[in-house]
């Protein structure tokens, strides 16, 4: 059941996110543009499109039968994803559902781990333990009799052997995410969205017994394709070149979408 733990520690620390974190506009009604501009929705409705995650979601009884580790994992941290209705009010609610003790759904599997935000004095043992075992902070013995110049000189060869500075975009690279699940690589939303509108346009054809070609569910999902006008001038058959450009753009993204849904009831994404 939802709950309104997200209100209640919406004045608390703000989790940071290696990817980019959903928005909403509004809760009660979420934005669609807004909700797609983060994978994490993707990864949410690739999961809502895993059959086999589906059916365990339905038996809750047989969770404990479930003998693939990764796949149970998932079921335990996702927990049931089903619902009716509006997909985006759906997603925004587990999103803010209650994750653990102190976290939403969304800051227990998705945010990076709260740590330190301020270099200070460790003045006692316990505190000393705790830095000492925690892989985001640094514990460093500076001896009092040391000089400030062989402190610094000290220091600098510390931080060149266990800190990298970095700026901009490296900040940003799943590969360096300690969430509980990160995306197996940087993914951009609008790409995520088109394989899924594709996959999703495909199965609602073939869930009334038709089948589309690739042509054909570029033309329903709105897909376009851009060519440049040195190989505009290249092609004699322009029409013809198209129609392939698109039917393997739609190859690549149908691959895309089936590999993000299977994979998502393993927790890699995509």
């Amino acid at each position: 059941m939802i709950s309104d733990f997200s209100d209640a520690k919406a004045a608390l620390v703000k989790r940071f996110f290696i990817s980019q974190h959903p928005t909403f506009g509004s809760y009660k009604s979420p934005v669609a543009h807004k909700v797609k501009q983060s994978p994490y929705y993707f990864w949410w409705l690739a999961l809502t499109l895993n059959e086999e995650y589906l059916e365990l979601c339905a038996g809750a009884s047989e969770c404990t039968k479930v003998k693939d580790s990764l796949l149970k994992q998932v079921l335990a941290d996702f927990g049931d994803i089903r619902y009716d209705g509006d997909r985006y009010k759906a997603f925004a609610n587990w999103w803010r559902s209650k994750g653990n003790d102190t976290e939403t759904m969304g800051e227990y599997l998705f945010a990076e781990p709260v740590a330190a935000t301020k270099v200070m004095l460790v003045d006692d043992a316990e505190a000393a333990k705790q830095s000492a075992n925690d892989a985001s902070s640094l514990l460093i013995n500076i001896p009092k009799n040391l000089t400030r110049k062989q402190i610094d000189k000290a220091l600098d060869n510390i931080f060149r052997k266990e800190l990298s500075f970095e700026r901009g975009r490296q900040t940003r690279n799943p590969a360096r995410s300690n969430a509980r699940y990160s995306l197996s690589k940087p993914a951009k939303a609008e790409s995520l969205k088109s394989a899924f509108d594709i996959i999703e346009a495909e199965r609602e054809a073939l869930a009334i017994g038709k089948k589309l070609s690739n042509v054909q569910l570029a033309d329903k999902v709105g897909l376009k394709v851009e060519i440049s006008e040195a190989t505009r001038a290249q092609q004699d058959g322009l029409a013809g070149y198209e129609i392939y450009l698109l039917s393997t753009t739609v190859s690549r993204k149908k691959k895309l979408a089936q590999t993000a849904i299977a994979n998502a009831a393993k927790g890699i994404f995509p």
